[in-house]
């Protein structure tokens, strides 16, 4: 029999891991972090599920920018398909949804898409994320996500 949790955090005297907090798709959605990498990061933990798409189109900003740069930069796009593809067409207009990104940084997002269309890049895919937090930060009320045309 395995010892329980609790057993294994007493008997190397750590604190227990912090209870995940998981977004409920009709809350306001906030961060308390400063920096655009650290909020990145806690709107993933916050509106990311462990599989499949978001619950909301902020959730779901937050997971394409995230695998994106999880696939670029970290995989070589070893697995780049038509699917990342769709995902680099969805975000552009999940970016203009809600309250939209201003005309100069759609532009932006627009390019580094076609940039990254191949699967390739190395300022880009943070970028995006950087976008990304901007999008979500101006849309705090969540927007219910459609099923999308792609599958990862």
């Amino acid at each position: 029999m395995f010892p329980a949790k609790v057993d294994l955090y007493k008997q190397f005297d750590v604190e227990p891991a912090a209870k995940r907090r998981i977004h409920d798709g009709v809350s306001l959605i906030t961060v308390t972090a400063t920096n655009w990498a650290a909020q990145h990061e806690e709107l993933w933990d916050f509106l990311v599920p462990a599989q499949g798409y978001a619950q909301t189109v902020q959730g779901e900003v937050i997971r394409i920018t995230g695998k994106i740069s999880h696939e670029i930069l970290d995989n070589g796009g070893v697995n780049w398909d038509k699917d990342f593809r769709k995902m680099l067409d969805a975000l552009i207009q999940y970016f203009m949804t809600g309250t939209p990104l201003s005309d100069t940084e759609l532009q932006e997002a627009t390019a580094l898409a076609e940039q990254l269309r191949d699967g390739s890049g190395n300022d880009e895919p943070a970028r995006l994320c950087e976008l990304a937090v901007h999008w979500v930060l101006a849309n705090p009320k969540p927007i219910i996500m459609e099923t999308p045309d792609y599958k990862r």
